[in-house]
């Protein structure tokens, strides 16, 4: 990614266009969210998200530190690097883990919100990660991790996607927050276009071979050929009878113009062919040898 593009992501929320058109990523991660939710949250969430936003490392780390957040290894989870909720979120959990109403679960310790988290989150994980290219789901072995194990280690320069849904109903709305790699996402939407461009498009020797196959030539089937003198052509008169003593009728050649002149492309002989519906006889040079 260039130091231009870099600067102006980081000074706006703005995505790059080949993000906002990498469709199946977004129907995916709607998808999981919108599983989860009803699952962890008994809630749903609308149908686009509340925000997306490009964050530097350190700003997402700083908007992280506010939110009870798991972070996951780039070694299982190249892309998504992490999942967070805010308070609400956290003690909607704790709510509908423990059976308790939402007000009691909010008086709970920081701590215990994030140790209450921790199997919605890997859930969450779990349910996003078999649509994300090069993400293990099916790994027994934890995904969590510290910051600095997850892609781009949130370093200063490394840039991610921050995306927020908020979860209802209004009464506990509480927000969900899924952390991406930007690279790994650029990356990922480059190579799907590159995918649809080839299923729409067919090979260039296809097109080739199909352009040629549906180019006209001029074909002239020749029952023989005389020799006359300038004079004697100047002297043909309609209903003149010229004689062709020497003429098979059953071998008739096939010449094509090319841009090299006439070449003779198969035999043939005079013919004709019954053809059953409609009855009806067309008479013509009936294919032979092809050469």
């Amino acid at each position: 990614m260039s130091s231009v593009l870099r600067k102006k992501m980081g000074a706006g929320s703005g995505l790059p266009p080949t993000i906002l058109r990498y469709h199946d990523f977004w129907t995916a991660i709607h998808q999981s969210v919108s599983t989860w939710a009803a699952q962890a949250l008994d809630g749903g969430v609308p149908p686009a998200p509340e925000m997306r936003r490009v964050y530097s490392g350190a700003s997402a780390l700083e908007a992280l530190e506010s939110r009870t957040a798991f972070f996951f290894n780039s070694r299982l989870s190249p892309g998504l690097c992490a999942i967070a909720t805010d308070g609400a979120g956290a003690a909607r959990i704790v709510a509908k883990r423990l059976s308790q109403d939402f007000e009691s679960a909010k008086e709970a310790s920081a701590l215990f919100l994030k140790l209450m988290f921790e199997a919605p989150a890997v859930a969450l994980w779990r349910a996003a990660a078999p649509s994300l290219e090069g993400h293990q789901a099916e790994t027994l072995t934890s995904p969590l991790s510290e910051p600095v194990q997850a892609a781009g280690s949130f370093e200063p320069d490394s840039r991610y996607l921050i995306i927020a849904y908020s979860v209802m109903p209004e009464a506990v709305q509480s927000q969900i927050w899924l952390v991406f790699d930007l690279d790994y996402l650029m990356g990922c939407a480059h190579e799907a276009e590159r995918r649809a461009s080839e299923h729409k498009r067919p090979p260039a020797s296809k097109l080739l071979r199909e352009s040629v196959m549906s180019s006209s030539i001029k074909v002239e089937a020749v029952l023989d050929k005389i020799s006359m003198t300038i004079g004697e052509c100047s002297r043909l008169k309609v209903g003149d009878l010229i004689p062709l003593p020497d003429t098979d009728p059953g071998s008739v050649r096939l010449n094509a113009e090319t841009v090299n002149g006439q070449i003779e492309i198969g035999q043939c002989e005079m013919g004709e062919n019954d053809y059953p519906q409609p009855p009806i006889k067309k008479s013509g040079a009936v294919i032979g040898t092809r050469r």
